[in-house]
């Protein structure tokens, strides 16, 4: 047992804690982050990374990339299909285990101090800072910043286990037959007739294929919608081994309640997943930035609401367009494939929207303009 203080802990190692550290070390801050796990660990995720993503970071990943992504397959039960080129690296793909440590490391190259294996109990606030018991003592700090995932132990004990609302996705881990990665190429494929009202995804890796389904209304029965959607592809067929895994996609926070006192929840503990795509790599990327701006603008005060006042300006706006357009898409998924991705003028922007070049506002604006008033949800998503 110890004790440990510094001007900010970190709960949960992963992107949004992470690239947070780095960027508060930067800062001049003394930063320790801790995490329920050893690293490197294993971490359920499709592994794409829009070109806006790698912006955000701004180095170069290295080996950690396993695929270049240069075209999307826009398709609906591989049948009717649209094929995009996209610019030179609109997006990889990244096995998380590697990516979470190279990020982990560069944080640590910084002057971060990481702790393994110790997992979050509780927390207390004082005057002028916050006790975090642990499963390894008591850390103290001026702000205890939540990073640690859609099962976030910090804003379960701290705010509630009904703040964030989730829908499940699926994935598959396939290693298939020789020549089925090569045949595929540098693309990455979205099914709108993946399963009931969202989609499915073929991801290339190095070694391997990123399959998985979901949609944003939720739904039952991922193993045969996964499957199903599987079973159309020849290059999925045959394969030498297979491994499955679910997770849950943080979609919404009910109260939009990002900070309360010296407690502020980033990324999925936040429910800042995109409803369109489940994406949620990016929006931790950049509630991490936010933050930091924030601190460096507010300093460590218990009184800051700079962090939620950026969220609300910069990022809630995107992720209820996003939520809009999931809600476009997937409640007619035939009909919008027929009515929208086949048509050149809209497929292009969400061709896009999986770069980061376009944003979901300005897709969304186009998508509701060729959309038939019939289809239009009758109520604006919260």
């Amino acid at each position: 047992m110890f004790a440990d203080d510094s001007d900010v802990l970190i709960v949960g190692a992963g992107p949004a804690g992470a690239h947070l550290a780095y960027l508060l070390a930067q800062q001049g801050l003394q930063v320790t982050i801790i995490d329920k796990q050893a690293f490197p660990r294993a971490k359920v995720c499709g592994g794409g990374l829009s070109r806006k993503a790698m912006d955000l970071l701004g180095f170069e990943l290295g080996d950690t990339m396993h695929q270049p992504i240069s075209g999307a397959i826009l398709t609906y039960g591989n049948r009717d299909t649209v094929l995009k080129e996209m610019p030179s690296m609109a997006a990889c793909t990244v096995v998380r285990s590697e990516f979470d440590q190279m990020l982990l490391e560069r944080a640590r190259a910084q002057g971060v101090r990481f702790c393994a294996e110790t997992a979050f109990i509780d927390a207390t606030e004082s005057a002028d800072a916050v006790s975090v018991t642990t499963s390894r003592g008591v850390f103290r700090s001026r702000l205890l910043l939540a990073a640690d995932g859609a099962s976030s132990a910090v804003r379960n004990r701290l705010f509630g286990k009904d703040l964030v609302t989730y829908v499940p996705a699926l994935e598959a881990l396939v290693w298939p037959e020789d020549g089925a990665l090569e045949e595929f190429g540098q693309r990455a494929l979205f099914d709108f007739d993946g399963m009931p009202h969202g989609y499915g995804w073929i991801f290339p890796k190095r070694d391997h294929f990123n399959v998985g389904v979901y949609s944003p209304f939720g739904g039952t029965a991922l193993r045969q919608h996964l499957d199903r959607f599987a079973a159309a592809y020849a290059g999925l067929q045959r394969p030498q081994r297979i491994t499955y895994q679910g997770y849950v996609i943080p979609l919404s926070n009910r109260r939009r309640e990002f900070q309360r006192g010296r407690v502020w929840l980033l990324g999925d503990a936040a429910g800042l997943a995109e409803a369109l795509f489940g994406e949620g790599i990016y929006f931790a990327l950049k509630t991490a930035v936010l933050a930091a701006r924030a601190i460096a603008e507010d300093g460590l005060r218990a009184d800051s609401s700079g962090y939620s006042r950026l969220l609300r300006r910069e990022l809630l706006p995107e992720l209820r367009a996003a939520t809009w357009m999931a809600r476009l898409v997937y409640r007619f998924p035939k009909l919008t494939f027929s009515h929208l991705v086949l048509n050149q003028r809209i497929n292009q922007d969400f061709a896009g929207l999986i770069s980061g070049e376009i944003g979901y506002r300005h897709c969304l604006y186009k998508t509701a303009l060729g959309f038939p008033r019939w289809l239009m949800p009758s109520k604006a998503p919260v």
